[in-house]
């Protein structure tokens, strides 16, 4: 197999979304992901390029699952603050393909903040059809 490398930059944010300047990691070689601008309405999106495809041709799942991971921090940082924290437990269901092209966005909400943990539920949309429905818990570090 050969590797893919981006030889193209980043699309521009849709509106009433910004492309942070993330630190080097997984993210930057899953993405790139755009969030909702500040605010307390949570979003994480990405575009789906051909490189998110599985062999079926459309979105892969891991692609979905990484989004969902994303949304569920972005969900507790903008109930609760940023802080230094890890996934605990990460469910999903996938309702439908996602087709490539589109604009992929997860949101959701905090439903439970204990002391140290944090439980989160979303939905990730393509071209406004749900695609997947998530829920997780994520642990605060010290």
């Amino acid at each position: 197999m050969t590797e893919t490398v981006r030889t193209t930059a980043p699309r521009p944010a849709p509106e009433g979304w910004v492309l942070p300047d993330l630190p080097e990691g997984f993210a930057n070689h899953a993405g790139p992901f755009y969030f909702r601008k500040d605010g307390p309405v949570p979003g994480v999106g990405f575009f789906a390029e051909p490189r998110h495809a599985n062999l079926g041709g459309v979105v892969h799942g891991g692609a979905l699952a990484t989004l969902a991971d994303m949304a569920l921090f972005d969900i507790c940082f903008r109930a609760l603050g940023r802080f230094r924290a890890a996934t605990v437990t990460l469910n999903s269901e996938f309702l439908e393909p996602a087709p490539i092209g589109a604009f992929i966005e997860a949101r959701g909400e905090l439903t439970r903040a204990g002391r140290m943990l944090l439980f989160a539920r979303g939905l990730i949309s393509a071209e406004g059809k749900p695609v997947m429905s998530f829920s997780g818990s994520v642990r605060r570090l010290s």
